[in-house]
């Protein structure tokens, strides 16, 4: 049955190229190679905070043209407003004396990744880990880096963070590393969270998971690793996540043997604000998963959810992008985003488990 179970729940599409300039190469503990990319957001230029691109009908002189919010890719969603008020994020077109700022999101090399570590060494700045934060993303079932790559290239530029995805072991870049699995998949995002705290130094604090769908797995698995670890992530984003992969297709009290993700298990242990999305007309993962999801995180650490009326499983509808971008900065703003700055990590700490070989 579990040969039977992980050829349903791993789908990989047939693999989607990016420019080998642009990957960065992680070995994770199995020794498998999975491949990586990093897009650094849009950055005001004089105090290097995050900025966000205006929405529709926000600045509407200055807003980008529609195609940049309708041509996606990735499952995509967009729109919203500018939240919270914390004074930590600019809008493109509010910098220079209004001036619009021609900076936008940029997937950066591995080498231009080290020059930016190397620089902040040598003056004393936090680097990466304080101009924004940094998602951390684990995406859904039938895709790979290529297929998202717009996707997260729209998060980063709405939200006013960096992005940091990754492939799963037998995804992408990646099929001739083996079959996946919920073994690799835990190493995997292992792999790409020490990246970023050991060889970027950014401190947990500034890192958000986002899982979306299969994606949730490994997610909620490394929140309540951190968790426990004492050194709990910035966040958590569970979009469209289960309970478990059994109580997709089977109601059960307890977690059976041969299950995969149970992500009900690991949620109690999280001390990480967590935010659910889900779509109240999703047929493949239904929507009472991120319900009974959300009764299991420890109250103190349960973010307002966004559960979305008449949305499905696939993506996010034009009509609501705006609502879901403005829940997200909300979410930032008021629990992320206070702790970017300021916070000391000293990755020497962090667990040798999640050590990797980047190559």
């Amino acid at each position: 049955m579990g040969d039977a179970i992980s050829s349903l729940l791993f789908q990989p599409p047939p693999p989607t190229r990016l420019k080998e300039s642009k990957v960065i190469w992680l070995t994770n503990s199995f020794g498998k190679r999975i491949p990586s990319f990093f897009i650094e957001c849009a950055k005001d230029e004089r105090t290097g905070a995050g900025m966000r691109a205006p929405l529709p009908g926000e600045h509407h002189q200055h807003h980008p043209p529609e195609s940049d919010y309708d041509d996606m890719g990735g499952g995509g969603a967009g729109g919203g407003s500018q939240a919270g008020g914390s004074g930590y994020y600019n809008n493109y077109n509010n910098t220079n004396g209004g001036a619009a700022v021609p900076s936008t999101p940029q997937i950066r090399t591995p080498k231009e990744l080290e020059m930016c570590v190397a620089m902040a060494s040598r003056t004393g700045g936090g680097g990466l880990g304080s101009g924004a934060p940094t998602i951390l993303y684990s995406h859904a079932n039938a895709e790979d880096l290529g297929n998202i790559y717009p996707w997260c290239k729209f998060l980063s530029k709405m939200l006013g963070v960096n992005i940091f995805a990754y492939d799963y072991t037998g995804y992408g870049l990646a099929t001739d590393q083996g079959d996946p699995s919920e073994d690799y998949c835990f190493a995997d995002i292992s792999a790409a969270f020490s990246y970023l705290t050991s060889v970027l130094q950014i401190p947990p604090s500034s890192i958000i998971l986002y899982g979306r769908s299969l994606g949730s797995g490994p997610s909620c698995y490394l929140a309540a690793r951190t968790a426990e670890e004492e050194h709990p992530v910035g966040g958590l984003i569970l979009h469209a996540p289960f309970l478990s992969v059994y109580r997709i297709v089977l109601e059960s009290g307890c977690t059976l043997p041969g299950d995969r993700f149970p992500n009900v298990d690991f949620a109690p242990s999280i001390r990480s604000p967590v935010l659910f999305i889900h779509g109240t007309k999703d047929s493949i993962v239904p929507f009472h998963h991120s319900e009974r999801l959300l009764e299991t995180v420890l109250e103190p650490y349960r973010a307002e959810p966004v559960f979305i009326k008449g949305m499905g499983h696939n993506n996010v509808h034009a009509s609501v992008r705006p609502l879901f971008i403005d829940r997200l900065r909300k979410y930032l703003d008021k629990h992320v985003v206070p702790n970017v700055r300021g916070h000391k990590y000293d990755a020497r700490r962090s667990n040798p488990r999640a050590r990797i070989v980047v190559r």
